[in-house]
C-alpha cells in the first residue's frame, strides 16, 4: 500500500509540474503577426496610448532593438516549443533592460508584450507585467 501511495504521489507530482510548465509553439498565423511585428518601427509617438513616443532617436533605437531581440528569439523557437517559463523568462528579461529608460518608455514595452501575449493567446501574464513596472502586482494586494 505505500509504493501505491507514493507511485500516486509521484504521478500527481508530475502532472503538476507539467501543467506549470505548459508549452508554447508557433504556428502560420503567430509567425506571421510577429514578422509584421519585427519589422514595425517601435517607440514613435502613438496617441492612442498617450505615447509620446522616445525622447530621442538614440532611445528609441536602443528601446527597438531590445523589443526586437525578444521577437526574433520568438521567431526562433524550436518546433518542440519552448515552456512557459522560458517564454516568461524572456520577457522579464526584456522588462530589466527598460528600467534603464524613463517610464514612458516602460509603459509602451509593456504594451508591446501584451501584444506578444495576444499572438500567442495568452489572456494574463499573472500580475508579471505590474510586478515589472511597479515592483508588485497591485491586483493582488486586496
Amino acid at each position: 500500500m505505500k509504493k501505491f501511495s507514493i507511485l500516486l504521489l509521484s504521478i500527481i507530482s508530475l502532472f503538476a509540474i507539467a501543467g506549470n510548465n505548459k508549452m508554447i509553439h508557433n504556428n502560420v498565423e503567430r509567425l506571421q503577426k510577429l514578422e509584421k511585428l519585427l519589422i514595425e518601427k517601435k517607440f514613435t509617438a502613438d496617441e492612442k496610448l498617450f505615447y509620446p513616443g522616445a525622447p530621442s532617436e538614440d532611445v528609441r533605437a536602443t528601446c527597438e532593438q531590445a523589443m526586437n531581440i525578444v521577437i526574433k528569439a520568438l521567431i526562433d523557437i524550436p518546433d518542440a516549443g519552448i515552456t512557459e517559463d522560458e517564454f516568461w523568462g524572456l520577457l522579464e528579461k526584456a522588462a530589466k533592460v527598460y528600467k534603464q529608460f524613463d517610464s514612458e518608455e516602460m509603459d509602451r514595452s509593456l504594451s508591446y508584450m501584451e501584444e506578444i501575449m495576444d499572438i500567442y493567446g495568452i489572456e494574463s501574464s499573472g500580475g508579471r507585467l505590474n510586478t515589472w513596472r511597479y515592483g508588485f502586482d497591485p491586483s493582488g494586494s486586496h
